[in-house]
Order: structure tokens, then sequence, then C-alpha cells
């Protein structure tokens, strides 16, 4: 397509390109929010020698301290001072405050003279760089009559107050050794060698749960399925239980400051009180009352697993309400449940998340529970009531009375629920 176009038009497309580049490049070098080191021949920006590291990090001032020794003959005539920081410096001389105008584009550099801070013999210059969501560097030259002095790898670094290192260039690559996360872990082909048997069993306990299903489909009842999901559940969750952490997990520590935050004040939190602070009480608030009643506190670790089996709870409610909602959509269609139920009960974030402490589990149930009350209603039931056993909604009739009557002759002295179905409750929910 590009051979087509007219003369005119390719030299318009080049030239626009290279526009773009060149934006984008001055928007590298001058633009104070890119953590883009310019590069200058005069010098070389320098870090402290940290592995490279893959973890996310809250936003927090880290400093690191640069120095250098050298010597002067006599006191210089002149010294000129350039430098520059990613982001903010502190320069000393001798243990003497440097004062620099502070740029609002730390990418420019700020000269000094510093004549009257030297003198003969020894002397040590200190700079210290502070930044917030990168490693500090520094990019300096000092130049008098007698010498050159450059920010290099003959400098030494300290960040946040370790032991005295030797810097490194920033423009050296630096790779991550054994240990590091990001020097990869296992590998496809050596991962599938140990793993292979326990494939080959699921495989097999596949097909024969395809054909026990096809041998006696006549006998099979769908129904029976999230019966026995359940089960593999609590197990799944009883052998991880003692295996995790107590504050893993999700968000895990800001979801325990706000149960915290409701079991031992009584209210509720401003949302600008805490990270997980705006999220909505309900579960919060269910978790507090469930530690009070119980005599225990987040710090127990009886607490927190009492938390995390609310959590699988609610995640087992959960794809019990999507069984029940997908037998709703596909009536007589016990394929089409049976697939339903499987992707709600297994799916790999459903799982993971029931672990631990948090509101997802809560949140995913209430949402079924709306979406099953708009079926309900969608099919003209609005203003009826209907008998709910559990966490399925058994039948449906006109008045509240009959609605008792039924589940009283249905189900004795169980516990039962009798709701009218409003057109209000998705709204409220």
């Amino acid at each position: 397509m590009f051979l087509r176009l007219k003369t005119w038009h390719r030299a318009a497309l080049a030239l626009g390109l290279a526009g773009a580049a060149f934006g984008l490049l001055w928007k590298f070098t001058r633009d104070p929010k890119i953590n883009f080191l310019p590069r200058d021949a005069r010098s070389e920006w320098i870090v402290f020698p940290v592995a490279p590291d893959a973890h996310a990090h809250p936003i927090v001032n880290v400093d690191t301290i640069f120095r250098r020794a050298f010597t002067l003959d006599s006191p210089p005539r002149t010294a000129r001072l350039n430098v520059r920081a990613a982001r903010r410096v502190q320069l000393r001389i001798n243990g003497n405050p440097i004062e620099i105008g502070q740029s609002r584009i730390w990418k420019n550099v700020s000269i000094v003279d510093v004549a009257a801070s030297l003198q003969a013999g020894a002397n040590v210059i200190e700079a210290r760089v502070f930044n917030d969501d990168a490693p500090p560097a520094l990019w300096l030259v000092l130049q008098t009559d007698q010498l050159k002095l450059r920010s290099d790898q003959s400098w030494q670094a300290s960040l946040t107050g370790s032991v005295w290192r030797d810097s490194v260039l920033a423009s050296t690559a630096r790779f991550p050794q054994a240990g590091n996360l990001l020097a990869g872990g296992e590998t496809t082909f050596a991962a599938v060698g140990k793993i292979w048997p326990m494939w080959l069993a699921l495989g097999g306990f596949a097909l024969f749960l395809f054909w026990g299903t096809q041998r006696w489909r006549n006998r099979f009842r769908v129904a029976w399925v999230p019966l026995i999901i359940a089960p593999l559940w609590v197990v799944l969750f009883w052998n991880n239980c003692g295996r995790l952490s107590h504050h893993t997990g999700f968000d895990t520590q800001p979801h325990l400051d706000y149960i915290k935050y409701v079991q031992e004040r009584k209210a509720l939190p401003l949302p600008t009180e805490g990270f997980e602070m705006f999220q909505p009480p309900l579960y919060y608030v269910l978790s507090a009352s469930a530690l009070s009643l119980s005599g225990l506190s987040v710090s127990d670790p009886s607490g927190i697993l009492l938390l995390r089996f609310l959590t699988m709870f609610f995640g087992i409610a959960h794809f019990f309400l999507v069984f029940l909602s997908m037998r709703l959509l596909f009536p007589n269609q016990p394929g089409q449940q049976l697939i339903g139920l499987l992707i709600a009960a297994f799916l790999p974030m459903q799982l993971y998340l029931s672990h631990y402490v948090t509101n997802e589990t809560l949140a995913a149930l209430l949402e079924t529970y709306r979406r099953e009350v708009g079926r309900l209603l969608a099919e003209g039931h609005a203003g009826r009531h209907a008998l709910i056993k559990g966490d399925a909604v058994v039948s449906i009739w006109d008045t509240q009375r009959d609605a008792l009557q039924a589940g009283r002759d249905k189900f004795g002295l169980q516990d039962i629920a009798v709701i009218k179905i409003d057109p209000r409750d998705p709204e409220r929910l």
C-alpha cells in the first residue's frame, strides 16, 4: 500500500513519523514525570547496585547517598559544579551544605560555583538523592583548575543507610541472579516431566466420569452435582488452611483493618481512613459480628480461620445460586446447567479467593442473587411470594400464608424463608 502512495503522500507520512519520533524523544528528555535519564557525554548517571526487582512498591521517598573523596594540591582558583539528580538532591562538600537552585524539571543541569568550599589536601563531596518511584540516580561534573571529577563507578553509595558499596552506571545492564523472581523458575518441559502422572490420573478420572454419566444417564440427576462439589471445596479448604500464612491473600491486610475498625469501634469508617475503607460495609459487618460472637479478633489465628471459612461458605453459596440460575435459564437442559455449574465452581480465581479474607465471594453471591430476582420479576412474579429453603427458590405463591403453609407441609419444622418478590429488590441490593 505504501508503494501506491504518491510522492508527496510518502513525504508527508515520513515527515509525520519523524515529527512523532522527535516529539516522543523530546517528551522523554524533558518531562519530569518520566523516569528517563537523558545522556550527556560529560558524565554518567550512577545508581546504587541493587538487583532488578519485580515487586510493586508503595510510593515512598527512598534516598541514596553518593560520595567521592579526592585530593587537591592547593585551594582551587575556580571550581564549577554541574549536577542533576533523579529527582531531588542535597549536596555537601567537606560537610558544608551547598545551595543549589532546585529546578522544576529535575533533568535540567544546575551550575554552582564551589571554589570557596574546597581546600588543599583531602576533600569529600556527598550528594544525597531522593526519589519516590524509581531508584535515586546522580549525574555530576566538578571542574577545577587542577582536576575534573565526574560521576562514575569510583563513587561509593549507601541506600537508606545500608553499607557503602561501589556505584554502578545506570546504563549498565543488570541481570537477575539465582533466587530473583526475574531469573525465572520452572520451565515448561521440566514441569511436564514432574507432573505427567498427575495429568494421566486426572485424565483417567475425567474419562471415568464421562463413561459413568453415559452409562447411567437415565439415573443421573444434575441436582446431585452441587452436593458432590461442596464437600470437595471443604476438603480442599481443610487441606490448604494449615499451609497458608494468615496474612497472605488478595489485599488481605486492608480487609482485616476494615474488620478490626468495625469490631473495635462499632462504627463504619470513612473512605479516606484506609485502603479498602470505601467498600460496601456488609461483608465487614458480618465478619466483625462473627468474630465478636466467637470471642475472637483479627489478631487471633482462629479468627483468621473463621473469616476464611466465611469466604469459603460464600463461595459455595455462590456456585449453588449460579446452578439455580442455570436451571431457570436452561430448563430441561441438564448439559447446559452442568457446564455453568462447573465453570462457577472450578474457576481458578474463584477457588483462589475462597481461601482468603476478602469480600469478593460475598459480592459475587449477592450479584448472582440480584440477577435471579430479576429473572423472577421478568417471568411476571412481581408481588408474589417466594418460598426459599437454604439457597434454593422452591416455589412461588400468591400469598404469604400459602407460601408458609406449603413450606410447613414440605419441610416440617426446618428453617425456611418467605420473601415477597419486590421490583425494588435489585436496586436495594
